[in-house]
């Protein structure tokens, strides 16, 4: 019998596994100290974001102003020191939290050169910023890409990822923030950078989009991302999925805004959710399925989680092993 971890990166490459692997059960995930420090007064991060708790999980805070206008950035943004942040106690600390057994992910970032600078000045002013500051806002980005970077180097000398999690919510649930000609001139290199940086440490690249990615899922290919973590199933996913078969590996496949995601949905329900999710995303393999992260803590969502892992297991197994359900 193979480890889970072995199973896990079998779908990583594309690959058929033994089961349907689970993001959030088969995996170690590391996540670098200075990404949840906060300034203890104001509840700011080293960008000057500061941060609240809310239903939707721990979000910038839209009243607040990281800085006023975009060039300001070079004397708010505090940049950790990459080189005297203390590594091998973070390896360390990591390692005796880990199960052998399990996949080793690296999280880089969740906001990154799209995100920062909008969770730091607002959306409206961010994305004008696009078209009116260009130049400065890519000079923001190259920064913040050559900071993702160097820890890159680092992950690679002490944490030895089998992947490193990246990503920037690029897209809303009608479609993409930014055009096909705004992603080539201003965004794509430093994505490529950054994906050829996890590369060069010998790791597997997964970027984090939500929303309906549409033409972004063709460019995360061109730009070499191995997984895509898609939390938001629509057409247009099942589309591309039918076009790139294993090419396009996905982390992800449950509908969070089905039937089997509202208050009260019946077990049955649930559970043909998850078996859906495998039909549609996974059912030749290239799929690490994943809930979106989002069911709650409620009792109504412990049960329903306690549905969807169970599912998993048992048809998650079935699946690939041609047995009766």
């Amino acid at each position: 019998m193979i480890s889970k971890r072995e199973n896990y990166l079998m779908a990583a490459h594309g690959e058929k596994p033994l089961w349907v692997p689970s993001f959030a059960e088969d995996s170690n995930v590391f996540l670098p100290d200075f990404w949840m420090q906060v300034d203890p007064q104001t509840g700011t991060d080293f960008c000057n974001i500061r941060w609240v708790e809310n239903d939707a999980g721990r979000m910038p805070d839209e009243k607040w102003r990281a800085m006023e206008n975009l060039d300001q950035w070079r004397e708010t943004v505090k940049f950790p020191k990459v080189a005297e942040l203390d590594w091998p106690e973070m390896a360390e600390r990591f390692k005796s939290m880990s199960d052998p057994e399990k996949v080793n992910i690296a999280i880089l970032n969740t906001n990154g050169i799209f995100l920062i600078p909008i969770d730091m000045i607002g959306w409206v002013d961010g994305l004008c910023a696009i078209y009116e500051e260009p130049e400065e806002l890519e000079a923001f980005i190259s920064a913040i890409t050559d900071f993702l970077v160097e820890v890159v180097k680092y992950f690679g000398a002490y944490i030895h990822p089998d992947i490193v999690f990246t990503g920037d919510d690029l897209a809303a649930a009608n479609g993409p923030f930014i055009s096909k000609e705004i992603w080539e001139s201003l965004y794509k290199p430093y994505f490529k950078k950054i994906i050829d940086a996890i590369h060069e440490i010998g790791a597997l690249a997964e970027f984090h989009c939500c929303g309906n990615c549409q033409f972004l899922i063709d460019a995360f290919l061109e730009i070499g991302v191995d997984i895509c973590q898609l939390p938001e199933p629509n057409e247009s996913l099942r589309q591309k999925k039918e076009k790139y078969g294993k090419r396009l590996v996905l982390t992800g496949g449950w509908d969070r805004h089905s039937a089997a995601a509202f208050p009260g949905a019946s077990e049955e329900v649930v559970r043909e959710s998850v078996q859906k999710a495998i039909d549609d995303y996974g059912k030749n393999g290239a799929l690490i399925f994943w809930d979106g992260g989002i069911c709650g803590s409620s009792e109504d969502s412990r049960k329903k989680m306690e549905w969807v892992l169970s599912e998993l297991n048992k048809y998650g197994r079935a699946v690939y092993n041609h047995k009766s359900i």
